[in-house]
């Protein structure tokens, strides 16, 4: 009763989150719209979830499965989405076509099952023996999990390393799916775990739950934050938080975007360490959000993309004119540690500071 209910609360959340996204891309974010199309998909998976836990598959013989190949595509559609909303930059081909190859061999493994008839499809879950660690249903319900958790712990790494660059507060938001990527790795550890330990319809229930109630955090979560930060802004922003929902007219987005550059063309702010989209918001006179919205719109690209384009060029400029060290120079421009300067550095340039230095320095 418990889990049914749970579990229904889950489907529930997922198609509110998918509204509000849905609506915030409308109105104000257009990589809103990718995020509303996941927990679309994911209210999908909820509801064979809960066709399947409520024991009602016999009424619906077609899902007999279909729940396990929506399982695969969650992680890589969740890691795809997550990049274009965070803008961060794209995942190399070869990942990408690794996290595709995975529910597609699925397809064509099942390709035969799948094109049976409802009766016969019903006649051949009931000789699954689903209670046994090597049954055929708890390897499939492993195999997910195993493969969930490592597309997420690589999307968590590379989001850390993203927002690793820059002061805590420059993406309130990225730091709750920061947050919660990290508790879903943790639970998809104790779910492998349990399918070894309880084989079967128990461990598929209590990841099903789980999961439900990962949901139902982030959506509570999401969308408290969401409203806190217009609570929280100061009395004499308090005009703006109205607006600041809004989508900008054109003709004062270009004002703002062009204001936005000539702020980062100064060198002292542009390298701050801790510089953040509050202090830069703040400069421009308008909110995070609004400041947000300037730079997909005028820039086309995130405020992160901005600031290390232009602290790269700066970087540039130094590897060829100076010789000042490589760790020096990545400082210098506002970078946090080497690492990240030299990631990012061959990300915008395809060759490392020293390849680079090395090529142009006269």
């Amino acid at each position: 009763m418990i889990g049914s209910i749970l579990l229904s609360a889950g489907f529930i959340q997922s198609l509110f989150l998918g509204l509000y996204f849905f609506f915030q891309g409308k109105h104000k974010r257009q990589y809103s719209l990718y995020l509303s199309f996941f927990f679309f998909f994911l209210s999908l998976t909820m509801a064979c979830n809960l066709i399947y836990f409520s024991g009602n598959l016999n009424e619906f013989p077609h899902l007999i499965k279909l729940g396990y190949f929506f399982g695969f595509c969650i992680a890589p559609l969740f890691s795809f989405i997550i990049t274009r909303y965070f803008v961060i930059p794209k995942e190399s081909i070869y990942w990408e076509g690794f996290t595709l190859v995975v529910p597609l061999l699925f397809l064509v493994y099942e390709a035969p099952f799948f094109l049976l008839s409802g009766e016969d499809k019903f006649l051949s879950l009931t000789k699954m023996q689903s209670n046994e660690i090597f049954s055929e249903t708890n390897l499939f319900q492993i195999f997910i999990l195993f493969f969930s958790f490592v597309v997420f712990l690589r999307t968590y790494i590379r989001f850390r390393l993203e927002m690793g660059q820059f002061a805590k507060d420059l993406y309130w938001e990225g730091k709750i799916f920061e947050n919660y990527l990290l508790l879903l790795l943790i639970w998809l550890c104790f779910c492998i775990l349990f399918c070894i330990i309880l084989p079967g319809k128990t461990s598929e229930s209590i990841s099903n739950l789980g999961f439900s109630i990962w949901i139902l955090g982030f959506a509570w979560h999401r969308v408290y934050l969401d409203k806190k930060e217009s609570h929280d802004l100061p009395n004499h922003q308090s005009e703006e938080v109205k607006y600041q929902k809004s989508y900008l007219p054109e003709i004062q987005m270009m004002e703002l975007g062009k204001q936005l550059e000539n702020i980062l063309e100064d060198k002292e702010f542009l390298f701050d360490g801790d510089l953040n989209l509050t202090l830069i918001a703040s400069n421009l006179g308008i909110s995070t959000h609004s400041t947000s919205q300037v730079c997909n719109r005028y820039f086309g690209k995130s405020l992160i993309e901005i600031i290390q384009e232009k602290r790269i060029e700066h970087a540039k400029d130094a590897l060829k004119n100076s010789d000042d060290t490589i760790l020096r120079i990545g400082f210098a421009v506002g970078f946090n540690s080497k690492n990240s300067f030299i990631r990012v550095f061959k990300e915008l340039t395809q060759l490392t500071p020293s390849e680079y230095r090395k090529k142009y320095k006269p």
